[in-house]
């Protein structure tokens, strides 16, 4: 709603107060909306939560209060879900129900001890020396090179 222009202070005034009270009532319809629809999804975010907390107690993954995981950081639960994954998809296609039950558990077992710390340092590792090579070549030092050829007709 447009109001007629203000053509003194007391109309600026009035105008403001009056932008104030439609500010907190619109606030009001807002948060009265906003409480509806968190009252729809409450339960089946309850629900959600209570199942993610249930299957990872079932895989005896213990959750701290903030709500990561006690095992490992998101590289330990990429290699606990991928290296079963990988090992029996490639490594051992064929093999019985026995091996695969016994390869899971090893596994979680060495998915455990990889952390990003671990990766970051082999990565570390693997482009120390990937750059060594390079320095190598450089045997003699680098003679200082003016733009004048050493065997030119100059003098």
């Amino acid at each position: 709603m447009m109001k007629a222009k203000i053509r003194n202070i007391d109309e600026l005034r009035a105008e403001i107060l009056r932008l104030r009270e439609q500010r907190v009532e619109m606030e009001a319809d807002m948060q009265v909306e906003v409480n509806k629809i968190v009252s729809k999804f409450k339960m089946p975010l309850m629900l959600i939560g209570k199942l993610s907390d249930w299957a990872g107690a079932f895989a005896g993954v213990k959750m701290n209060k903030d709500g990561t995981s006690e095992g490992g950081d998101w590289i330990s639960g990429i290699f606990r879900v991928g290296l079963p994954f990988l090992m029996n998809r490639f490594v051992f296609p064929k093999s019985g129900y026995l091996t695969k039950t016994i390869l899971g558990f090893l596994t979680d077992k060495a998915a455990n001890t990889v952390n990003k710390d671990l990766l970051s340092g082999i990565i570390d590792k693997i482009s120390e020396v990937i750059k060594l090579p390079k320095s190598r070549k450089k045997n003699g030092p680098e003679l200082a090179d003016y733009g004048i050829p050493p065997d030119s007709e100059t003098y």
